[in-house]
């Protein structure tokens, strides 16, 4: 029966993979599965773990790895941090995104999607002298 271990680099986490004839029943009973995950300062006392059998497809296993070990934040509200085990959370702020700025190409879109503009409304005149202007000679 062989053990393969690979641990996270920075040695929260870790995957253990027990190689030979396990017995079926203590897989989904135990925790002497074929897959064990956990995370946490140990596996001997882990902070969160699970356990999966043989039988379990490991493209199932490979996208849990895949997702437990993405380094990516989780967002949490901190009202919900409050079971954590100390000193294994890093709490940091999430601020909401700039909106993002507009292309040139975005800015001629606009402009085309703009109506044209209206022409001016014909509106009677009226006029401040007190009589008409004569034709005549123009000076």
């Amino acid at each position: 029966m062989g053990l393969f271990t690979v641990d996270a680099p920075d040695r929260r986490a870790g995957l253990e993979y027990t190689g030979g004839d396990l017995d079926p029943e203590a897989e989904v009973t135990s925790r002497d599965a074929r897959w064990q995950l956990w995370a946490g300062r140990s596996i001997d006392r882990p902070a969160w773990y699970a356990t999966a059998s043989a039988d379990t497809p490991v493209a199932l296993l490979a996208a849990v790895t895949r997702c437990v070990a993405d380094p990516a934040p989780l967002p949490r509200w901190r009202e919900a941090t409050s079971s954590y085990v100390e000193g294994m959370a890093q709490p940091t702020p999430i601020r909401a995104p700039l909106p993002p700025v507009p292309s040139p190409l975005d800015v001629r879109r606009a402009a085309a999607r703009r109506p044209a503009a209206l022409p001016a409304a014909s509106v009677p005149r009226r006029s401040t002298s007190s009589r008409p202007a004569l034709p005549g000679p123009r000076r």
